[in-house]
């Protein structure tokens, strides 16, 4: 297999799911709410609501760019390819493993990157 084949399947694989997790977020978020106000002190369950939405939001964004930067082939400088790649590794298993494969890519022998990180 070619390295541009296996970067456009790492780079698909991380925007697909991307799109998986947003619409598992967007289909549960009436029972997210209410798990948040009930566990939450009275008034507060909102703002906690309202944080992790956004926290999780981050996450996705960084997975789709990530996604992208990798299938485009898209030369991006390490002082934005770690951080993204540490956003998407938190946000989960599959951001771990995939973010791995990713690494794997970014230093594969001959790569363009190998010798610049």
């Amino acid at each position: 297999m070619s390295r541009a084949l296996i970067q456009k399947g790492i780079g698909g694989a991380l925007m697909l799911s991307g799109l998986v997790l947003l619409a598992l977020k967007v289909s549960s978020i009436s029972e997210t709410q209410q798990g948040w106000d009930a566990w939450a002190s009275p008034g507060s369950g909102t703002l906690w609501f309202i944080g992790v939405l956004a926290v999780e939001l981050i996450f996705l964004i960084s997975r789709f760019t990530l996604g992208y930067f990798v299938c485009q082939s898209k030369n991006i400088g390490p002082w934005l390819f770690y951080p993204l790649a540490m956003l998407t590794a938190i946000s989960g298993l599959a951001g771990i493993v995939l973010v791995a494969a990713v690494l794997a890519l970014r230093f594969w022998q001959g790569g363009v990157h190998a010798a610049k990180t």
